[in-house]
């Protein structure tokens, strides 16, 4: 009787090690899964936010505001975009999913030929248009991705920065004489987003003490800024505007590296 309990002793043994072995096995690939996850997530913010750039930088170059550096962010954004969409297309294989990555790459192609084209009020429009369409199926792709593995870190991986970029648009677009109720609205619906945003990476209980003085900085520059933002009927400053967003986006961008360093352990508190 003794024998045989050593006898089903070892063999549960065993059983355990292999099955330790084959959990260490796909934690690994699951961990190398996720990585690939978490880059193509980020490629689809990527896109979104090289959109939103793309019409902010149009729209303010054709009304003769920062036109050096609009138009540079232009070109930039605009090989970025190419870049980041390959990722995508050449890692995503599902029929839905590559089918709406088709209908964002016919509107990004759309958006790049009406940046070529002498600026008009009705272009601008259209370039609204097109750049909402490709964030919108951008961050499906986004959401989709992170669904998938789970990814439930609202202060990583969240396109934070694309809607400092629509901030800026929707400004310019009204200054330029799209005065519709429908950018004032969305234009307030970003900003409160943004505000949201912005508190919730302030009160993240991982950051180091360098990264809680980079949102110290952004706080006090928000606070300042953002009733610029809500003042979008009163206009007058289109400038301040495009150098604050520019600036707050710096920030967001270095504070989100910082995190991704947390995460991975390497950096200490």
């Amino acid at each position: 009787m003794k024998r045989r309990l050593q006898g089903i002793f070892r063999i549960l043994v065993i059983g355990m090690s292999m099955l330790f072995a084959t959990q260490t096995v796909n934690a690994a690939m699951s961990k190398q899964e996720r990585a690939a996850k978490i880059k193509l997530a980020r490629a689809a913010y990527g896109t979104s936010m090289m959109a939103e750039t793309i019409t902010k930088a149009y729209l303010y170059a054709g009304n003769k505001v920062g036109v050096r550096q609009a138009t540079q962010e232009l070109q930039v954004s605009l090989k970025t975009f190419q870049e980041k969409f390959n990722i995508l297309d050449e890692s995503i294989g599902d029929p839905k999913s590559k089918n709406l990555l088709l209908f964002m790459k016919m509107s990004f192609d759309e958006l790049r030929d009406i940046t070529k084209q002498p600026y008009s009020l009705d272009n601008a429009q259209i370039a609204l248009d097109l750049s909402a369409t490709i964030t919108e199926g951008a961050v499906f792709v986004a959401n989709d991705i992170k669904k998938s593995m789970n990814y439930k870190d609202k202060n990583t991986l969240n396109g934070a920065r694309v809607h400092l970029e629509s901030i800026a648009k929707y400004y310019m677009a009204y200054q330029a004489g799209i005065k519709d109720d429908n950018t004032i609205k969305l234009m307030k619906e970003t900003v409160d987003i943004a505000s949201n945003t912005i508190d919730s990476f302030a009160k993240d209980p991982r950051n180091t003490v360098a990264m809680n003085q980079r949102m110290n900085k952004v706080q006090r520059l928000w606070g300042v800024v953002y009733k610029f933002y809500l003042d979008i009927d009163k206009g007058g400053l289109p400038f301040i505007v495009y150098k604050t967003t520019r600036d707050l986006n710096k920030n967001i961008r270095l504070y989100s590296k910082d995190m991704s360093k947390v995460i991975k352990g390497k950096v200490s508190k």
